[in-house]
């Protein structure tokens, strides 16, 4: 029955961000017709046409991510810290390192700029048989406004969105999870929940597989505390130098992303050999 409990538990996060989402959205949108609306022009339908407009607005879209993502940190963190960092403060172990040697911030470099090329290659497979998927994907991030970055979204993106994703999927959805399931099948399934939660193909797809690795990182650093550079980095190349990532895969697409699987490969060898416990350490 806890194996259970504990499964339940793990879809709680979710729900809860899927309900936090909507608490935000509605009172942002009602302000945003309100704000919008002619002056001699209260009538029903004008009213639900401009909020049906709002998500088509790339400013209210940032300021609504920005609302969401702060009392998402809050509510998660909160979470996150009483269940799951402390109660075990004082129980530690030192077979596992704390800190960030060179080893785990060369691996963190390195994965973040490696699933690049790996989501890379998924949206390109993925696109190649659904190229609809692709149009709809491209028309969600113009309209989020990531063809011209502003500071709002920049600190979403960058700060805001890692933190909260990772405390809710790795922090939350696959602690509890893991205390039902074996370790590959809670991966799996906080990161199916992750790509689920995006709400379109492409992403989810590509955000699916980057929860896979971002889902060993944690289990194998014990916690977030590792998983959250790792999607910073990713996120900030995203954001500000995708451009790069496009140029090397237009000079060669196969030579650049077979470098890229290779990086990712050296980076999950890096976290694996940088977290193996002491003791095995001396035995071997």
């Amino acid at each position: 029955m806890r194996k259970i409990g504990c499964f339940f538990k793990s879809i709680i996060p979710c729900l809860i961000l899927l309900l936090l989402q909507v608490i935000v959205l509605i009172p942002m949108e009602i302000v945003y017709a309100l704000r919008n609306i002619s002056e001699s022009g209260f009538d029903l339908n004008t009213i639900l046409n401009l909020i049906s407009s709002s998500s088509s607005d790339a400013s209210f879209s940032q300021i609504s991510n920005l609302i969401y993502g702060c009392l998402a940190l809050l509510i998660f963190g909160c979470w996150y810290g009483r269940v799951f960092v402390s109660p075990f403060r004082d129980r530690r172990s030192n077979a596992y390192p704390r800190g960030f040697s060179f080893h785990t911030i060369m691996a963190i470099l390195f994965l973040g700029i490696g699933l690049q090329y790996v989501t890379t290659l998924v949206v390109h497979v993925t696109s190649a048989l659904r190229p609809d998927w692709l149009n709809t994907y491209n028309a969600l991030m113009e309209t989020a406004g990531y063809s011209d970055v502003t500071p709002m979204l920049a600190v979403y993106s960058v700060i805001l969105a890692p933190i909260v994703e990772e405390l809710i999927f790795r922090g939350l959805t696959f602690r509890y999870a893991r205390h039902a399931l074996p370790f590959w099948a809670a991966n799996i399934w906080q990161a199916l929940l992750f790509g689920l939660i995006h709400g379109n193909f492409i992403q989810g797809i590509y955000a699916f597989v980057m929860g896979l690795f971002l889902g060993f990182i944690c289990h194998r650093g014990r916690g977030i505390k590792y998983s959250i550079p790792v999607h910073i980095v990713f996120n900030i190349i995203g954001v500000w130098y995708s451009e790069l990532i496009e140029l090397t895969t237009a000079l060669n697409f196969y030579i650049a992303v077979g470098a890229g699987l290779a990086l990712t490969i050296f980076a999950v060898w890096l976290f694996y050999t940088d977290f193996t416990p002491a003791e095995r350490t001396r035995r071997e």
